[in-house]
């Protein structure tokens, strides 16, 4: 592999490889806001280390500013969200930011684009049932993009044969690693030939959809009242419980792999290896007491 110089900085690194992980054309950018927050100014070309993360919290930052050679942070969630006034070390957020970017750390966030792509979170989500499904499809379709067929957000999973919902609470709480779940059932339960599913918040992905159960991090009191009225269950794991695990079981060493490639395949790379690491500060901000 030869070197060239200029070479690209991290933050230009982790763009050229997204396209290959989730496009952020995938992502629903009428709500959504992805892709670069904060571009270092002066970053160390010699860093190689990328802290994976759910949120941007000031523990999570407190973190990556004492591991050594870090350049970039991919939040899933947007930092930025909307339009800012002002960057002042009075707003713990804005201070974040501020710190991160004078020690030369850029943060990217990919959302939904990471909830639509095939190999996604929502993928993941449904993977205690794959054994099971008769069929797997998207709840909303995404943009098509060559080699990202079966893009979209959520999942609609069609069974082979009824499950009770003791039985997929019962899943559910093995693949989440979780003591405890949510449950809201009718008066009548009925046995589950379909799930539908949604990491995060599923409340209006769920809208419409014809299955016994859903599945997702967080509901409003009134659409699991509307979901219970029409006979359907529901399984509520916190917002966040249903998307961190993806980050250590399969997006840390997917990018990992991808960086790698990058900088064997591309003169323009930084030289070295990369290393990915997953935020241990990062926590769903809910506990059971």
């Amino acid at each position: 592999m030869g070197v060239s110089s200029p070479q690209v900085t991290s933050l230009a690194l982790i763009k050229r490889v997204w396209e290959r992980i989730a496009p952020l054309q995938l992502a629903d950018k009428s709500w959504d806001n992805v892709g670069p927050m904060i571009e270092a100014p002066f970053p160390n070309p010699n860093h190689r280390k990328v802290l994976l993360t759910i949120d941007l919290t000031p523990s999570v930052c407190a973190e990556a500013l004492t591991i050594p050679s870090l350049s970039l942070i991919v939040s899933y969630h947007p930092p930025i969200f909307r339009g800012l006034k002002s960057l002042t070390l009075s707003d713990p957020l804005q201070a974040s930011l501020l710190k991160l970017s004078a020690r030369g750390i850029s943060v990217f966030s990919p959302h939904t684009s990471l909830d639509a792509t095939p190999n996604g979170i929502n993928t993941w989500l449904v993977r205690p049932f794959d054994a099971l499904a008769a069929s797997s499809t998207p709840l909303t379709q995404s943009e098509n993009l060559d080699g990202f067929d079966g893009a979209g957000m959520g999942k609609l999973v069609k069974l082979k044969s009824p499950l009770d919902v003791s039985q997929a609470v019962r899943m559910m709480k093995e693949h989440l690693g979780l003591k405890y779940l949510q449950l809201a059932q009718p008066d009548i339960v009925k046995p589950v030939s379909s799930i539908a599913f949604c990491a995060g918040s599923g409340g209006s992905m769920f809208k419409g959809v014809d299955a016994e159960l859903f599945v997702t991090g967080e509901m409003s009191h009134h659409e699991v009242l509307s979901a219970v009225a029409n006979g359907q269950s529901v399984i509520l794991a916190n917002h966040t419980n249903t998307e961190r695990p993806y980050l250590s079981q399969v997006l840390q060493p997917w990018l990992e792999k991808e960086l790698n490639a990058e900088t064997d395949l591309h003169d323009d790379a930084p030289n070295g290896k990369w290393e990915v690491l997953v935020s241990r500060a990062d926590a769903d901000p809910l506990r059971v007491v």
